[in-house]
């Protein structure tokens, strides 16, 4: 798919049918598509590259497959962020790392999971059980957009807002997902990865 940035004119080659949404290199502007009509979302927050082995366009291989980083989105929790980095593998199949303090979760979305609206939810306290695993409530708040770049599975916009959760197994080893900006709530289970799961093509000898 060949589209053109409707800010500046740039032109942007969409190979995977599951982006929906481009940072224009040269402008900053982020672009969408609705029911096949161009949409301009206006100017983005630009990010810094941060202390993190992945950027977008880094090949790498997870999983014993080769990936192509498309893009990430940063979010506010208050305390600090986290980086949600959107890759494509060589099979055609998307997914998604979520990276917190440099430790990095591999999560799938899971359909029709049930979860309890936010305000019954007690850190520390509350249980949800999602395809036979227990999960504890470990935080749960508001997240912000600070900036995207790249290509990207949705729509989103710098400044966004909405209301999340995040649990992890007893043992720690699976992590839960809950954002609560759609109905029903979108949720994603994962695992950390060790250091080794992932390697770069260009790898630096900083790590």
């Amino acid at each position: 798919m060949e589209i053109f940035c409707p800010s500046c004119g740039a032109q942007h080659v969409i190979s995977n049918p599951g982006v929906i949404t481009v940072v224009c290199d040269y402008c900053g502007n982020a672009i969408y598509w609705d029911e096949e009509k161009i949409r301009n979302a206006g100017k983005q927050s630009t990010l810094p590259e941060g202390f993190s082995r992945l950027y977008s366009g880094a090949r790498g291989m997870l999983f014993n497959k080769w990936f192509l980083v498309l893009g990430r989105v940063r979010y506010s929790f208050g305390k600090g962020f986290w980086d949600e980095w959107f890759l494509e593998f060589g099979d055609g199949t998307n997914g998604r790392l979520c990276e917190d303090n440099h430790e990095l979760a591999w999560e799938n979305k899971i359909a029709g999971g049930k979860v309890p609206p936010i305000g019954a939810l007690s850190p520390g306290v509350t249980r949800i059980t999602i395809k036979d695993k227990v999960f504890i409530v470990e935080e749960k708040g508001e997240a912000e957009c600070l900036g995207m770049e790249g290509e990207l599975p949705m729509v989103v916009q710098t400044g966004e807002k909405y209301h999340f959760a995040d649990g992890s197994t007893p043992d720690g080893r699976y992590t839960l997902g809950i954002e609560y900006d759609d109905e029903p709530p979108a949720v994603f289970t994962g695992r950390w990865l060790k250091y080794g799961a992932i390697t770069l093509e260009d790898e630096g000898v900083d790590w």
